[in-house]
């Protein structure tokens, strides 16, 4: 921190400056006076020491590895751990998402996701799964789908992250896990159990953290808010506030906060704005620590730790020009890398076209691999600290969640809340809309150097015509009639005697406000399918035909 009179003179100068270069950009056609960025904030073309003055480098900053962690959660960052490549993907049946693991396994990556493991039906042979059985996404019905999938798939070398909020996929890895000779106290890995007041989130997060005490069994998806509109300060402000709610419930069933803050996860999204999205990592950090500590008055240090993985930002892939995504995609994950996150997904530049193909994966984990071999980057902790900018921009943006965060709090916290800020979720998507469509938002290759005659999509089509290349994915009905059978071969080798027993123990355990989990894990063991799991949580509701809602609301 500088003293008032060297403060005052800098400003001062500063002025002046911007005073200059505001004349000189008067001069040059269709150069903004000031950028704005994606998420509203107005940048000014110069930082100095004047825009951090207010910033303590001990209280606000620190080292790496220590309080309040802005510059990360580890002492050494990536040069003691390295990042997690991973790569989502779930396609077809468990045999063809388990070809693709092993693929992307042979390219580098070091942690595996699957979409698509839904845990409550319909199973493939009902009439409303009719046209959906693994168009987008993995299908597993029952343990001998999950069998198939992890088969040849190492637990303690590959951790998985599985895209589903359900108990049954819950059991169906532990299961795994088991069979692999795995200990439960031992078995890592995620879910996608998104922090909300109902009771298959309670009771996951309840049973892993007696059970399962390395599972990330908590899990704020902040990246598909923020492609949903949300600014970077939103995405702070709504996870943390998720996380707050949820945590006073979990305190109010007997548990500690220590007992489980270590084992929520986020999942963050890394976008266009490079400085931006580095500071809004350090920001969300920093916010996270201290809301743990002060707040819900956390003991443990890794109570304190935000734990990310990212995907790059989605909403910019573009159809026309599809090399440009590679570009594009490079671009968000060493802003995602410098930020300090410590597992990364970089999307494919066929996204915008269809599931991604062998060839644009193995790209995507190339992007990475050479981020981290090839540019440096990982070789510093927080490269970007200290920047006048950037520091300045980590304030703004912690500042900007606060006053979110209060709001929210005097709505009766978030779940409460939930409507105003999915209002104001679309509110800023809105803006968004209209900054692209009336240009002043660019996107090269949509809104401005659109080419119509697009010689990266000839490119493109040039090598999906050779005949090794593997062509873009296209939905055959027949995946539906091959897991028909697979469905079939599951059934016949039940017990049907045991599997009545066990989903009579399970509706119990539902209506007398049981844990579920372990009665989940035992009818999953007798071959129960996702769609008898999605009857009995169905009919637990009081025949709520809406299954995609947890069974009874905790808040």
């Amino acid at each position: 921190m500088f003293d008032e009179e060297l403060i005052k003179e800098l400003k001062d100068a500063q002025e002046k400056y911007e005073e200059q270069i505001s004349r000189i950009l008067e001069k040059v056609p269709g150069k903004k006076k000031e950028h704005v960025t994606i998420s509203g904030l107005k940048v000014k073309p110069l930082y100095t020491p004047a825009d951090t003055n207010n910033i303590d480098f001990v209280k606000d900053i620190s080292f790496p590895g220590q309080y309040p962690y802005t510059r990360g959660i580890f002492p050494a960052g990536h040069l003691s751990r390295g990042l997690n490549t991973r790569q989502v993907t779930g396609i077809g049946t468990a045999e063809e998402t388990n070809k693709r693991w092993k693929f992307l396994i042979s390219k580098g990556a070091n942690a595996l996701s699957v979409v698509g493991l839904r845990g409550w039906g319909p199973d493939a042979d009902d009439e409303q799964a009719e046209g959906m059985v693994g168009k987008d996404e993995v299908v597993c019905d029952t343990l001998y789908d999950y069998e198939t999938l992890f088969e040849g798939i190492d637990l303690r070398k590959y951790p998985v992250h599985m895209i589903t909020a359900s108990p049954f996929s819950l059991a169906n890895y532990i299961i795994i896990a088991q069979k692999q000779g795995i200990p439960l106290e031992e078995l890592r890995g995620s879910m996608s159990n998104m922090l909300r007041p109902e009771k298959e989130c309670i009771d996951i997060m309840e049973y892993c953290t007696a059970n399962l005490p390395l599972f990330n069994s908590g899990y704020l998806d902040m990246r598909n808010t923020r492609e949903g509109g949300c600014t970077a300060a939103q995405e702070i402000a709504f996870g943390v506030a998720l996380a707050i709610s949820t945590a006073e419930i979990l305190m109010k069933q007997g548990l500690d906060i220590d007992d489980f803050a270590h084992r929520i996860t986020w999942f963050v999204n890394s976008g266009p704005e490079f400085f931006e999205e580095a500071a809004k990592f350090r920001a969300m950090r920093r916010l996270w620590a201290r809301t743990f500590k002060e707040r819900l008055n956390a003991k443990k240090p890794a109570s304190l730790l935000c734990r990310m993985h990212c995907q790059t930002y989605a909403p910019t892939l573009t159809k026309a020009q599809p090399f440009n995504n590679i570009i594009r995609s490079t671009i968000y994950s060493m802003a995602a890398i410098i930020g300090g996150v410590q597992s990364l997904h970089v999307n494919s530049f066929d996204e915008a076209l269809a599931i991604p193909t062998e060839f644009s994966s193995s790209l995507s984990i190339r992007t990475q691999q050479i981020i981290d071999l090839e540019t440096g980057i990982t070789s510093v902790i927080d490269p970007l600290g200290g920047s006048y900018y950037v520091e300045a921009l980590t304030d703004k943006i912690e500042a900007d969640a606060i006053k979110i965060l209060d709001t929210i709090d005097s709505m009766g916290g978030a779940f409460k809340a939930w409507d105003w800020m999915c209002d104001d979720i679309r509110k800023e998507a809105a803006v968004w809309q209209n900054d692209f469509d009336g240009k002043s938002r660019k996107l090269v290759g949509a809104n401005v150097f659109v080419d119509e005659d697009d010689i990266q999509t000839k490119a493109l089509k040039v090598l999906q015509e050779h005949a090794d290349f593997e062509a873009l994915y296209e939905y055959d009905p027949a995946i539906r009639d091959k897991q028909i059978a697979r469905l079939n071969k599951a059934r016949g080798m039940r017990d049907e005697d045991r599997l009545k027993k066990a989903k009579k123990r399970l509706l119990e355990a539902f209506q007398n406000d049981e844990n579920i989990i372990p009665h989940v894990i035992e009818g999953v063991k007798c071959y129960m399918t996702q769609g008898e799991y999605g009857k009995i949580r169905q009919e637990a509701q009081g025949g709520d035909s809406n299954c995609c809602i947890g069974w009874k609301v905790l808040a």
